[in-house]
């Protein structure tokens, strides 16, 4: 198991300064938006889950540590409101960070977050991974996730 503690507000801040420009790249990579217009939107969308920041009402930021050395490996962010009917949490990003890919961490990263997010009850956890992310999605698939859903585009020239 990986140590799972609340994020601290220098993190966040410096985390979310990579996160919007990350995100804003990935939207553009996925050809949902254009380079012109992808920081913008990202800095919105941002803003608009998270307009409290760290402090926003049923969003979770958890660092991800080893628990040997609790050195920083990662983080966690996800949504879980107590009166949804399914009692489904949602992970909007889950990050291991550059060194600690390839080694296993990222499935125990997942199995540690499923035994803290039981303990608030939840029952489902639910992400969304860009289909050209096919590292996460082995991930995801390996850890016995599934599919629910398939969005589709073509580029007409």
């Amino acid at each position: 198991m990986l140590n799972l503690n609340e994020m601290k507000p220098i993190v966040f801040d410096e985390l979310m300064k990579v996160e919007v420009q990350n995100y804003a790249d990935e939207k553009v990579k996925a050809g949902t938006w254009t380079q012109e217009e992808a920081l913008q939107k990202s800095k919105e969308s941002f803003q608009l889950l998270l307009p409290e920041g760290l402090k926003t009402v049923d969003h979770y930021l958890l660092s991800l540590s080893k628990p040997d050395t609790n050195e920083s490996i990662g983080y966690f962010w996800y949504h879980f409101d107590e009166n949804h009917p399914q009692k489904e949490a949602f992970i909007y990003n889950f990050v291991i960070f550059e060194p600690y890919r390839g080694q296993g961490l990222g499935r125990r990263a997942l199995e540690t977050l499923e035994k803290h997010v039981k303990k608030q009850g939840v029952k489902k956890l639910s992400l969304h991974v860009f289909a050209h992310n096919e590292r996460a999605i082995h991930l995801y698939k390996e850890s016995m996730y599934h599919i629910t859903d398939i969005t589709m585009s073509k580029v007409i020239r």
